[in-house]
């Protein structure tokens, strides 16, 4: 696949954006002495992180969600000791800082809008600006790297009748601070990691506020075992069964999950927490959609200053929103956390819309083959752990190294190829339940690839007279700092001693004492059970499926955690006064209409006896469409 030539260019580069990926394009562009222009719209660098109130971008009192090992970049090791998570304003400094010690700030052209970027041939591009002065200017350039990001163009959901409402409709587009909500009653629709921020900040200031979410989705603690959650994106997590490879992985690790939360509910006989109920409900292992990193908002569930609801939108009224239960919840204010709408409507040519499409139509999520490496998407990319840094700095590194000659683009069929399997790969198999996110990416599969490419994948037998640096290199996180042991642009001193400090060796007792032979273990188990069930074609088999159950009484006592708490059922119960919590009545609402096919309407908002239940249950027709609908 690494095809590599040596006759050294330099190459006139236009970088459109100067955020963390343009950045470290530059940096690695000028590393090869292409000749450098970016063009930013702000006064600074920093892109979505230079927050100010009168700019869109990062809220205030922001903390990442990947801790700052894995925000930094392997040309760039963070000053800190330890392993936390930064403020917005401080990974901002950081920038600066990056942008300082290589001394990018002299190629940046800040204040300038690019208004139209064309080909004026096969190899040449032409990039249209206004600058700071407000005059339009043509420059050309041999290639253009986009690093704008995706945060521009906030994602309105198509809600019936939205346009009636009479309340305020924000997006977190614009949000900055929970203020503005003080004493609202609010409605907080999406939790992506910005959404759960965002919904737990409300949360302490609205008169009410609610959480509307289609389907709980993987989430991770912030913080297992005493440290970051990353601390655990490591190789052997990837290489054992703690990342599943297989939807057959996946739903063993649900199996043994909910077993494990079933059995200490039924000891402890009361009713399980927002973060056990969720975690009971959702498909465990990394596994098949893209993990949100950020918990916060189960502690508001839990206080009920939020109440959770499992389910989508009817349709909107002019004060409030109906679900799809027929449930009303009357608000003045509507807080949409539902993402960015990529667009790429400044590129004059229909390679730009395919990839704005979906960027996997891109060779690595960058590369289009219609225009091979006269441009590159740079940034576009999220990893389901790990951090959006290290790809984008692999992809700057892969970008400069095309353009120098050192690696060569497969022949057009060929990329073509390659460019359907890793998509195939991606959506279908690793992304199976979020086809349509096209920006998510597996952070150990795409960071090898492009290391592989590059010649720059560090390999174990290389490091195995250092016993320390193996072990830290195993059993320690994958940091970009990897990637610059071997290979061209290797500083192997520098990486050395930061894979000693992101290892393993530095973390809490409990993980070296758990996780380390837990790991061990199951890289030991997992390439013997894989072979296996490769062989016998069992990868997307489904083992926690069981449906027979056909009486809520039945699925009370065999399946749903604290079954000791329900003895006393009959038919005549009322469906709502069978837990103490809200949320665990929306979680076995969203449990019935998942596995047994009650539609929502039937559920409505629990005002329903167990008999009227049973009587859809014992119909025993289970499907998917009537289940997701």
């Amino acid at each position: 696949m690494r095809l590599e030539t040596s006759n050294h260019q330099m190459k006139k580069v236009a970088v459109i954006g100067a955020g963390l990926a343009g950045l470290v394009t530059m940096r690695e562009l000028r590393e090869d002495s292409h000749s450098v222009t970016c063009f930013e719209l702000e006064d600074d660098v920093g892109g979505t992180f230079y927050c100010r109130d009168d700019k869109v971008g990062a809220y205030n009192d922001i903390h990442l969600t990947i801790s700052n090992y894995f925000m930094s970049f392997s040309s760039h090791i963070p000053k800190d000791r330890k392993r936390r998570y930064w403020t917005g304003s401080e990974y901002l400094e950081y920038l600066h800082d990056f942008a300082d010690k290589y001394s990018l700030k002299k190629f940046v052209r800040f204040k300038t809008e690019v208004l139209r970027i064309s080909p004026l041939d096969s190899e040449t591009w032409e990039v249209e600006f206004r600058n700071s002065a407000g005059e339009i200017k043509s420059e050309y350039f041999d290639a253009v790297a986009i690093c704008s990001g995706k945060f521009r163009n906030p994602n309105i959901p198509n809600i019936n009748g939205l346009d009636q409402f009479k309340g305020s409709i924000h997006h977190s587009y614009m949000y900055k601070t929970p203020e503005a909500f003080k004493g609202k009653d609010v409605v907080c629709l999406g939790v992506g990691e910005s959404g759960s921020d965002i919904a737990h900040q409300i949360s302490k200031v609205a008169n009410t506020a609610h959480l509307l979410i289609k389907r709980p989705k993987s989430i991770v603690s912030r913080i297992i075992f005493g440290d970051t959650n990353d601390s655990r994106t490591t190789r052997a997590a990837h290489y054992s069964f703690i990342v599943s490879q297989s939807n057959l992985e996946a739903s063993l690790k649900t199996r043994i999950v909910q077993r494990g939360i079933r059995h200490n509910e039924n000891k402890r006989e009361r009713p399980l927490s927002s973060i056990w109920m969720w975690k009971y409900l959702v498909k465990q292992g990394l596994h098949g959609e893209f993990t949100n990193k950020n918990d916060a908002f189960f502690q508001d569930i839990d206080f009920g200053r939020l109440q959770l609801h499992l389910t989508d939108v009817d349709y909107a009224v002019e004060d409030g929103l109906i679900l799809k239960d027929g449930t009303k919840i009357p608000c003045t204010d509507i807080m949409l956390s539902t993402g960015y709408k990529t667009q790429f409507d400044l590129i004059d040519h229909p390679a730009a819309k395919e990839a704005a499409e979906n960027i996997r139509n891109c060779f690595c999520h960058m590369i289009h083959p219609d225009l091979r490496d006269t441009m590159a998407w740079i940034g576009f990319t999220r990893p389901d752990v790990g951090g959006v840094p290290t790809c984008a700095e692999l992809q700057a590194r892969y970008f400069s190294s095309l353009l120098a000659k050192r690696n060569a683009l497969l022949p057009d069929a060929q990329l073509r190829e390659e460019i359907a399997r890793l998509k195939h790969e991606e959506q279908d198999f690793y992304f199976y339940m979020e086809p349509n996110k096209s920006e998510n990416v597996k952070y150990y599969v795409f960071t090898r690839y492009l290391a592989r490419l590059l010649g720059v994948e560090p390999k174990w037998y290389r490091l195995i007279l250092n016993p320390r640096l193996f072990y830290n290199f195993y059993f320690g996180s994958m940091v970009a700092a990897q990637f610059r042991l071997f290979g061209h642009g290797k500083n192997y001193k520098e990486a050395k001693e930061f894979v000693y400090r992101a290892g393993i060796t530095k973390a809490p007792l409990s993980h070296l004492l758990f996780f380390i032979p837990l790991c061990a273990g199951l890289s030991a188990l997992a390439p013997a059970f894989r072979f296996v069930a490769r062989l016998f074609n069992l990868e997307n088999l489904d083992v926690n499926q069981d449906s027979s159950f056909r009486t809520v009484q039945e699925i009370l006592k065999n399946q749903w955690p604290g079954c000791k708490r329900f003895s006393g059922v009959d038919d005549n119960t009322n469906l709502v006064d069978l837990f103490d919590k809200t949320y665990e009545l929306e979680g076995f609402k969203f449990f019935l209409q998942q596995r047994y096919g009650v539609h929502a309407s039937v559920i409505g908002s629990g005002e329903v006896s167990v008999s009227s239940v049973n009587s859809h249950l014992a119909k025993g027709h289970y499907s998917e469409a009537s289940a997701t609908s």
